[in-house]
């Protein structure tokens, strides 16, 4: 039988072997800013709302690293809460996360009695993810555990104060969600690595009529619906200061400026520039051509999404400086 670990979200103490801590941290935002409970925020939807509570649970986890292997840490679920995001995956021989894969609930296997390496929530030690919870994430043995949860009040008639309830609680496996999301990390010590993400609890709950749901748990509708958003909506996103990362120690400045069709890069003070090309994380050639002056900028277009590398080279095809970012 397949052994399932767990982990709670809290930093533990470090082992002896492996070569970097790794983080991940997933800040919780509304349109741009920090999530705080009991705050009033509009939605995308034009609606002022304000929560008091907002947790889901993440698992499935594999870490894509050093030319596209498969760290698999799946057997790890972890409880998100906005004031508990902080993932500690372990101390870990990688060098270079690209990418991560993950998934938003319980899996199947573990998340109703129909599930065959399911146990009940009661043998689980009190501070385990998968033991009760305050708000609770568990609707029972036959349910199984709440994917995700969000609720507090909405404006239910256009004053701009948001007066009536609401929750929406969301079961089932056909409501297991999963993500692919590449990734720079952060090297904050010489042994230690973070990669930075936001959840954007505005996007999770697009189109979501949270001012008339109610209460309502359950697995179908608006609550399949919120789901579906962790799919088709920028809910998981890296924040723009980890978008772009400077490789070479040359002088100068490089960096890049990003909207939804194009990517723009710019540099200024690097001497000698003579070309310039663009390569995929395969070292796949995307674009090329010349690029005279110590200064100047080109812009690349139709890209599908992913991590790239922008290159600059002198007259003699040494690389002057290097950048990498994501689409």
């Amino acid at each position: 039988m397949k052994k399932i670990l767990f982990s709670t979200l809290v930093l533990i103490s470090l082992s002896s072997f492996g070569q970097k801590n790794v983080f991940v941290t997933i800040s919780p935002k509304f349109a741009g800013a920090d999530l705080q409970m009991g705050v009033d925020y509009t939605s995308i939807n034009g609606v002022v709302l304000n929560l008091d509570h907002f947790d889901y649970y993440l698992s499935d986890l594999h870490v894509i690293h050093d030319g596209g292997q498969d760290l698999d840490l799946s057997d790890t679920v972890f409880l998100v809460e906005p004031q508990n995001n902080i993932l500690y995956l372990g101390f870990l021989n990688v060098t270079t996360i690209e990418q991560l894969n993950f998934a938003i609930g319980v899996p199947a296997v573990i998340n109703t009695s129909a599930g065959p390496e399911a146990i009940d929530i009661t043998l689980y030690p009190e501070l385990h993810p998968l033991s009760f919870q305050d708000p609770s994430m568990y609707w029972g043995w036959t349910a199984g555990y709440m994917h995700m949860i969000i609720g507090g009040l909405a404006d239910s008639n256009t004053d701009g104060i948001a007066d009536a309830e609401f929750e929406v609680h969301t079961v089932g496996d056909a409501n297991y969600r999963h993500v692919q999301l590449p990734v720079i990390q952060s090297n904050t010590l010489t042994d230690i690595v973070n990669v930075a993400l936001n959840c954007n609890v505005d996007s999770w709950i697009k189109d979501i009529p949270i001012e008339t749901v109610g209460i309502l748990h359950g697995s179908t509708g608006t609550n399949m619906e919120i789901m579906k958003n962790v799919e088709t909506e920028p809910v998981f996103t890296q924040p723009s200061t980890a978008a772009t990362q400077e490789l070479s120690d040359a002088h100068g400045t490089i960096y890049a400026v990003q909207n939804s069709s194009e990517t723009t890069i710019n540099w200024s003070d690097i001497n000698n520039v003579s070309s310039f090309n663009v390569t995929d994380i395969n070292g796949k050639l995307i674009q090329f051509g010349k690029a005279e002056g110590n200064k100047g900028a080109i812009t690349v277009d139709e890209m599908n999404t992913g991590i790239y590398f922008f290159h600059l080279f002198d007259n003699g095809g040494k690389e002057l400086k290097q950048l990498k970012f994501i689409k």
